[in-house]
């Protein structure tokens, strides 16, 4: 084999070792991902919000007179009518603060009688005094006279009549106090806590102390859970709303309600020590609530936020963004060609999976999803192979892909 030939076989080993070596750089290169293809469905954005069961109406009974209590007539549970008594405190003290509130009008009134009485004399006699004087009869040191015992009688009569006003106003301030022994049911209703018992006793409230709350009276015909809602979910609360209210205490029951009220301003948080964190109340009551439901069981509460039907969607992970000149820009991963696509995308509503895609995608489209190590790590133009869709799997379910 002369030279010549050694070179020609030379170049050609060379070539098929640097084509060789191409492919097999090209084929390191592939890696395997997952995808999913654009679907249309369903966007349902929720508000998730943790509170308890209550009474839309409860009534506190706390007393406004301090005594024994010496009668408790229904017990914890049990039904009562608008007007029955509830709780009767012991009104001897306040039948005597009336009768002695009496006694004295009835003084008041005499001492009344006595002063006109007085009046219409001194008025008499000084318009007597003023008829001598004129006739040169009476001096005027006489007149005078007279005319102060007038002005006496006069001001005696103003201050027996302010008594008998003062007596008036002891005795119905003391017939008001005796009334507050007896307190009757404000509502229809059942008693959902008992929290004195005969024989203690009543402390009416005052400004520093808010007094005995003796029972709570509700009305369970309308049950309501009140949720605290964060702020940053204020703007996506509406009243009317449709939510769904699950009860963990009764298997993780589920009701279905509505919002009635959303609080008007926010407070802080009551969670430990992320005081940071404002939220609203949010008041839901339950359409359909029977007898299991109880004041006071924990409530986890979903409220539907603007509902989409028959709208694209892909999964909220595929989604990616990047700052581009100040405005933030969001885009999918695609296929086209054995290539990886950035295609831009103008994005809707979004709930806890999906993500609803208005522009840049079209139904059947497949957006690279992952695995999460190399969907990170991808960009455009890097090399792909797409997998045909797995059989079995239903349209807009997970498939898998080959990049290469």
């Amino acid at each position: 084999m002369n030279k010549k030939k050694i070179m020609i076989i030379s170049v050609i080993v060379l070539i098929v070792l640097i084509a060789l070596f191409s492919i097999f750089k090209n084929s390191k290169s592939e890696v395997e991902v997952e995808a999913q293809k654009v679907v249309k469905g369903k966007i349902s954005p929720t508000v998730n919000a943790d509170g308890a069961i209550a009474a839309k109406v409860t009534v506190n009974i706390q007393s406004q007179v301090m005594g024994e209590i010496i009668s408790l007539p229904f017990k914890e549970g049990d039904k009562v009518k608008k007007g029955d008594l509830l709780v009767q405190i012991n009104p001897d003290t306040y039948q005597r603060d009336v009768a002695s509130a009496q006694a004295a009008l009835d003084s008041a009134i005499v001492a009344l009688n006595q002063a006109q009485v007085n009046f219409e004399k001194k008025k008499v006699d000084y318009e007597r005094m003023v008829k001598l004087f004129d006739e040169k009869i009476a001096s005027l040191d006489q007149l005078e006279n007279s005319k102060l015992l007038y002005d006496q009688a006069i001001l005696q009569n103003k201050q027996a009549k302010t008594g008998v006003d003062q007596g008036k106003a002891s005795l119905e301030r003391a017939k008001d106090y005796l009334a507050k022994t007896t307190l009757l049911s404000p509502i229809d209703g059942i008693i959902t806590a008992l929290n004195a018992k005969v024989g203690e006793t009543a402390i009416m409230g005052t400004m520093n102390f808010s007094g005995t709350v003796i029972l709570t009276v509700s009305d369970l015909s309308e049950i309501i859970t009140e949720v605290q809602v964060d702020e940053a979910d204020f703007q996506r609360l509406k009243m009317g709303q449709k939510t769904e209210v699950i009860i963990d205490a009764l298997g993780g029951k589920k009701y279905e309600g509505k919002v009635i009220e959303i609080g008007a301003s926010a407070h802080s948080s009551t969670l430990g020590v992320q005081t940071n964190i404002m939220q609203f109340t949010v008041k839901v009551a339950i359409n359909n609530p029977d007898a299991q439901l109880k004041p006071g069981m924990t409530t986890r509460v979903k409220l539907f936020a603007d509902e989409k039907d028959n709208i694209l969607i892909v999964p909220i992970g595929a989604v990616k963004s990047e700052l581009k000149e100040g405005n933030q820009v969001y885009y999918c991963l695609t296929e086209e060609k054995g290539k990886v696509k950035k295609v831009t995308v103008k994005t809707g509503l979004s709930d806890d999976l999906n993500i609803e895609v208005l522009e840049g995608l079209k139904e059947g489209d497949d957006v690279i999803t992952g695995p999460y190590r190399v969907f990170k790590t991808l960009k455009e133009g890097d090399k792909v192979k797409v997998k045909k869709e797995l059989k079995g799997k239903e349209k807009g379910t997970e498939v898998k892909v080959e990049v290469s």
